[in-house]
């Protein structure tokens, strides 16, 4: 039996045998996103290959674009660029769709693809994570691998906040995000899916979406090196499908 002389040396021993060994997978990520917000100037060139596909069968119609658009951000704000020949090309197709609907117009597409909310999400990642983090509860903290690189892997169950008239539509909804950390818990690859089964005025809607995203530390910034979308829905009948892979270099 212990002394009574010894119960207080035996105090903090039992106090610190009560703590968890380690944080929790959203601590530590919350944690390291906290330091990542930097605002230091970033420059980035985004290659965008879209490709969709609505009905099916010979019905199908089919599109596939190429667009390439420059980023800045720093202390005179967020700025997207095109070159004089994108802009040019763009006014000549422009007086083409207006005649032909289906005729083909690439540097017009360049500049509708990428808009500043995008931008803002691509450069500033750790913003759209936290903002993601919201209400999240933590299903699943273990060691994995990722493309044969060590990791450990954090799955999030998401519970955003929806209107009213979307929640009242809602039959379904399954939302989770998955964070690959490094040896030091910084984020370097995540994968967002989102279900969903609805229904308005008895007619049924489905919609799958998959954005997996690949990530790099700039400084104090963490951004977003490579981003594959992934979407499908249906409903009325008719169904569609897409892709969108956004490559980013930084210089």
């Amino acid at each position: 039996m212990a002394s009574v002389t010894s119960i207080p040396q035996l105090i903090p021993i039992l106090l610190l045998a009560t703590l968890p060994c380690a944080a929790d997978g959203l601590s530590d990520l919350l944690g390291t996103l906290g330091k990542l917000q930097g605002t230091e100037a970033i420059h980035a060139k985004a290659e965008i290959q879209n490709w969709s596909q609505n009905g099916e069968g010979k019905k199908a119609r089919i599109k596939q674009t190429h667009s390439t658009v420059q980023i800045e951000d720093g202390p005179n704000g967020l700025r997207l660029g095109w070159t004089s020949a994108q802009i040019q090309g763009a006014r000549k197709e422009s007086q083409l769709k207006a005649a032909d609907p289906e005729a083909v117009t690439p540097n017009l597409d360049s500049l509708s693809a990428l808009n500043g909310l995008g931008a803002t999400t691509f450069l500033s990642q750790s913003d759209h994570l936290l903002q993601q983090l919201k209400g999240a509860t933590v299903m699943e903290d273990r060691s994995d691998s990722y493309q044969g690189k060590p990791a450990r892997l954090v799955v999030f169950k998401l519970d955003p906040t929806v209107g009213a008239e979307e929640k009242s539509m809602i039959k379904d909804r399954k939302e989770t995000l998955k964070v690959w950390l490094d040896g030091h818990n910084v984020p370097f690859a995540t994968e967002h899916a989102i279900a969903i089964k609805a229904s308005k005025f008895l007619i049924s809607f489905t919609a799958n979406n998959r954005e997996v995203r690949k990530l790099a530390v700039l400084g104090n910034r963490l951004v977003v090196s490579n981003e594959t979308q992934e979407n499908s829905g249906s409903g009325m009948g008719f169904s569609n499908t897409s892709k969108k892979v956004t490559a980013l270099s930084f210089y």
